[in-house]
């Protein structure tokens, strides 16, 4: 006899997949079912747990919490549901709340469709059916798995999601919309990193313009329960935010697929992939960062390290390297020592307790490498304003010769990508064929087609790559104008920034000194045209110790050239 005092649970699940396979078990059709069920069979005190839009793999469900802590409180006297796949599709889960929960707080458990009463005890079928709803969530998985395998490398967008600064097209779910309240935002998050704003800085800067969050923004436009808890904390940008934002192609204008895969059907965790598996599709909509800005951002995100201790990064922060080991330079300071002593040592050399070959000290000090830097920086941009006409046909020949070999090199890769696919084409229809008449297995087949179709689709990725790369280096691998614009920016540039640094400069290697003749060198690669094209600008920096700078020889173009500081 069911206790007057005590609840009747009934449970109602619904995941969004059955919801698009157009099942009939509604929660609206699951709730007439449970209810009616209760009052024919004078269950009483009935009240409902609901859990839409949640496959019933996971067992984190906000209904089914709520019913197993009235469970464990002792206030549940039965559990009813429409059928066992309501109550979960993992046989041990389910199981384990069949025969040992639900028995070991005095519940009875009812499933209505499959004929299951506990109070009979004539269950044996259960775990057998138990068995049978996972090997249903699995096969719906599997499906689910290479529809979403098939949209990607179409280029197709496979959750619905898309970046923060987008929306989608109303006329192609498929294709991005710059959306013109976010995109102003966006940029300003570009336009603080690359000039050496910490990320803390960026964030302060966006709460104080109370600007939502993703999580807000689109529990403001949607009303999404999931995006409920983000709405709590409007204006909280969190880290990740922010650097998934500096990290997106998709500002580019392209569209890159394929970026994770969940482990496990039955676990929500997901794994990246690595990215020279992903699917890249370019120049697929708007770009809204431009090419230069985003290549600074993802410098400084490859660099990126620990704050130090003062209030602005350190704007050598990822260029200076030992140029005998190849180690990054860190930084040493401390809050009790002046800035005139703070001074960069190699990294190898600080961790000469833990490597088996260390390095020297390397040890120099800021204000000598900003000295020798910034001098040396206004005589190559001296140099070039000056010669810019001669300057730039010189480098237009090497970087046409070069550009042409390299897009040679692309077009002969391009054929042999598309002869092989055209091999497998053909391979495909003999095996067809060979398993239509019987000479091949069925099993052997299924191996042999599913590595074939890894295969193919690998290359049609790559056939993507190649003739993207193919149409950019026939436009020109150099941006001149990239370069006339930096001269023209920085002629009379007198004082570093990390901006101005990062922008101008590659990298900058640190030698240890030569004791016999007193003397230092320092080489400065600078970015003034694309690595595809020619050579980076480089310029070596021999100064005597104590260091003075003094005005000296100017480099010439696409090639290393010596620059004397005497002291």
């Amino acid at each position: 006899m069911i206790q007057e005092s005590k609840i009747t649970a009934l449970y109602c699940r619904l995941s969004q997949e059955e919801l698009q396979a157009g099942e009939s078990g509604s929660i609206q059709n699951q709730r007439l079912i449970l209810q009616k069920y209760a009052d024919e069979h004078d269950f009483h005190n009935t009240r409902f747990f609901i859990d839409d839009g949640v496959s019933g793999v996971s067992f984190d469900r906000t209904g089914l919490n709520a019913m197993l802590k009235e469970v464990e409180a002792g206030r549940v006297a039965a559990v009813i549901t429409k059928d066992l796949s309501r109550l979960g599709r993992n046989y041990l889960k389910t199981g384990e709340l069949i025969e040992i929960i639900f028995p070991r707080h005095g519940v009875r458990y009812i499933a209505i469709s499959d004929g299951v009463d506990t109070a009979h005890h004539e269950n044996e079928f259960t775990p057998l059916r138990n068995w049978f709803n996972e090997f249903y969530a699995r096969d719906t998985s599997k499906k689910i798995r290479a529809v979403k395998q098939a949209k990607a490398q179409k280029g197709e967008r496979v959750n619905g999601e898309y970046p923060y600064g987008y929306l989608l097209d109303p006329d192609n779910k498929n294709r991005l919309i710059p959306d013109p309240e976010t995109v102003p935002i966006v940029r300003q998050i570009f336009d603080m990193y690359v000039k050496g704003e910490r990320i803390c800085n960026i964030q302060q800067w966006l709460a104080d313009h109370q600007v939502l969050t993703i999580g807000a923004l689109r529990y403001r436009r949607t009303g999404q329960e999931r995006f409920y808890s983000s709405s709590l904390l409007p204006y909280a940008w969190p880290d990740k935010s922010i650097y998934d934002i500096l990290a997106r192609q998709e500002y580019l204008g392209h569209t890159v697929t394929g970026k994770t895969c969940k482990e496990s059907y039955k676990s929500a965790k997901t794994s990246k992939i690595p990215e020279e598996k992903r699917y890249f599709f370019p120049d697929t909509h708007e770009a809204i960062i431009d090419a230069a800005t985003f290549a600074l951002a993802h410098k400084r995100l490859m660099t990126r390290h620990r704050p130090n201790k003062s209030d602005h990064i350190d704007i050598f922060s990822g260029l200076l390297f030992c140029g005998d080991c190849g180690h990054k330079m860190y930084l040493q300071q401390g809050q009790s020592m002046p800035e005139h002593k703070h001074a960069y040592t190699c990294g190898r050399y600080r961790n000469r307790n833990r490597l088996p070959a260390p390095c020297t000290t390397h040890y120099i000090r800021r204000t000598v490498i900003s000295g020798l830097i910034l001098a040396d920086l206004k005589r190559v941009l001296g140099f070039m304003k000056q010669r810019e006409p001669e300057l730039a046909q010189d480098v237009a020949g090497y970087a046409g010769h070069e550009a042409r070999k390299a897009w040679e090199r692309e077009e002969k890769e391009l054929t042999r990508t598309q002869s092989r696919l055209q091999d497998i084409d053909t391979i495909f229809r003999k095996l067809y064929e060979d398993h239509a008449l019987g000479r091949i297995a069925q099993d052997r087949f299924c191996g042999m087609i599913s590595g074939y179709e890894e295969e193919k689709n690998a290359l049609k990725n790559k056939l993507g790559v190649l003739e993207a790369t193919i149409r950019n280096s026939k436009d020109g691998n150099m941006d001149l104008e990239k370069a006339s614009r930096l001269v023209r920016n920085y002629t009379q540039l007198q004082q570093l920034t990390y901006e101005n640094l990062h922008e101008l400069i590659s990298r900058i290697l640190i030698y240890e000194p030569d004791r016999k003749a007193g003397t230092r060198k320092m080489e400065i690669i600078y970015n003034f045209a694309d690595s595809g094209a020619t050579d980076s600008f480089k310029s070596d920096v021999r100064f005597r110790m104590p260091a003075t700078v003094s005005a000296s020889s100017l480099p010439c173009a696409a090639s290393c050239a010596s620059v004397f500081a005497d002291g």
